[in-house]
């Protein structure tokens, strides 16, 4: 725990590690009302203004779409996860013991969450400056390996790119919410008609089931 509070104690002003907001940005809905989900939706749109502040400044060649592929990689979930385990945010999360059974330390989602939350406090307290000084502190080594605009691309972009090149119509997809061990999800059927492929894709929401499905026929494609 020390550790942690510790890697914290050298990029947060000592008004903000002492706050009861602080205290809230570290704990899981599951363990108090007095929570971090508030503080995460304002520490999200902060994260937001500065990453796109940062790459306005930074890429003056890069278009819109670039920019925008390059923003959503480094607000994503996977990118605050990683950050949030580098600052051990797992030895300081607080969350009721239903999560911890289930490994909520380390799930993505939470340690993300509270990244985000902590944004917002510091946002709160010591004003935007010291929140974009914070973020691009715990953001150098993700700003300074920023993927290539061709990684960034997802699925449906580069079928539909690929597709157009070749002169094809683009691609149809088609779907419908599916029970999955009794929960909803979402499956997608991609359809290419020139090239009489088919691949289906299952995801949480409906924009991961279409990635899927598209992922699955570039994989066909590539074959």
């Amino acid at each position: 725990r020390w550790f942690a509070i510790n890697k914290l104690n050298e990029i947060l002003s000592e008004k903000t590690l002492n706050s009861d907001l602080f205290i809230n940005s570290l704990t899981h809905r599951s363990a108090s009302s007095n929570n971090n989900e508030r503080l995460e939706f304002l520490g999200d749109a902060v994260l937001g203004l500065v990453i796109a502040n940062h790459l306005y400044s930074s890429f003056k060649n890069d278009q819109e779409g670039i920019l925008s592929r390059k923003r959503s990689h480094l607000v994503k979930k996977d990118t605050l996860f990683r950050i949030a385990k580098k600052l051990s945010l797992s030895d300081l999360i607080n969350i009721g013991e239903g999560e911890k059974k289930s490994g909520g330390k380390n799930s993505s989602s939470i340690l993300s969450d509270a990244l985000d939350a902590i944004i917002g406090v510091v946002f709160l307290i010591d004003g935007y400056d010291a929140a974009k000084e914070f973020i691009l502190k715990v953001y150098q080594e993700e700003l300074e390996n920023i993927p290539d605009d061709e990684e960034l691309k997802d699925s449906k972009t580069k079928l539909q790119e690929f597709l157009q090149g070749k002169g094809f119509n683009l691609p149809k997809y088609e779907t419908k919410e599916v029970l999955i061990e009794k929960d909803l999800h979402f499956e997608t059927t991609c359809h290419v008609k020139e090239l009489k492929i088919e691949e289906k894709g299952v995801g949480k929401n409906k924009r991961l089931s279409q990635q899927t499905a598209a992922s699955k026929v570039l994989n066909n494609i590539n074959k």
